[in-house]
């Protein structure tokens, strides 16, 4: 079993379409309120349909988890996204940086965007709008492994385990969960179930050959 997302399927149009999706439904041009609707709406979607929305590769930041590739979408870095043809590349020309901190998405359809995906998107929004989305985000065991190393490092990132996005938060050790949510986990699922979902989630992607 490969701990580690070996995604190689991530398509930029369709970052860019979940971007303005969520730019839509939630009304944010943050561009960390951008990044952290996507990473909760890709733990509600791989717990649910076994599949990561973005397809993308995650790593923890000090910040949180991040969809590494998304991010590099989102601040137009072209050099890190050396893998893709120009007429990929092209799709970059929807994100508009003003500054540093915000993004304006131009219009796209939502043609690569399943109902489930879209469905978990809007869950995402749901439950985690008008929140701290940073402080939520640093209680799930993707990035709880790597508080002791975030304490002391600001600028670097580890790559993060797969199978922490079918671990539920302790609640003992989760205080914006308990700020915001009375302590009880709103992406919380039965144990056995997460082993079934872990399950089929590692062999779709041995099945795609990763």
């Amino acid at each position: 079993m490969n701990g580690l997302s070996k995604y190689a399927f991530i398509n930029i149009e369709k970052i860019v379409q979940v971007f303005y999706y969520i730019q839509q439904r939630a009304e944010v041009t943050s561009k960390l309120e951008l990044i952290k609707f996507l990473f909760f709406g890709d733990r509600i979607n791989i717990r649910e349909h076994f599949s990561l929305i973005s397809l993308d590769t995650y790593v923890a930041m000090k910040y949180g988890p991040v969809a590494s590739n998304s991010l590099n979408i989102l601040n137009k870095e072209n050099e890190r996204l050396n893998n893709f043809s120009e007429k990929e590349l092209k799709f970059l020309d929807n994100v508009k940086k003003i500054g540093n901190k915000k993004r304006i998405i131009d219009p796209v359809d939502f043609d690569l965007l399943s109902k489930n995906e879209m469905s978990s998107l809007d869950k995402s929004i749901m439950l985690f709008y008008d929140k701290k989305l940073v402080d939520i985000s640093h209680d799930y065991p993707e990035w709880k492994r790597y508080k002791a190393f975030f304490d002391k490092n600001d600028n670097s990132s580890k790559d993060i385990i797969m199978e922490d996005f079918f671990k539920n938060p302790d609640p003992k050790d989760s205080p914006a969960i308990k700020k915001y949510f009375g302590g009880i986990d709103p992406l919380y699922k039965d144990e056995e179930y997460l082993e079934e979902a872990k399950r089929f989630y590692f062999e779709s992607i041995d099945n795609h050959g990763t």
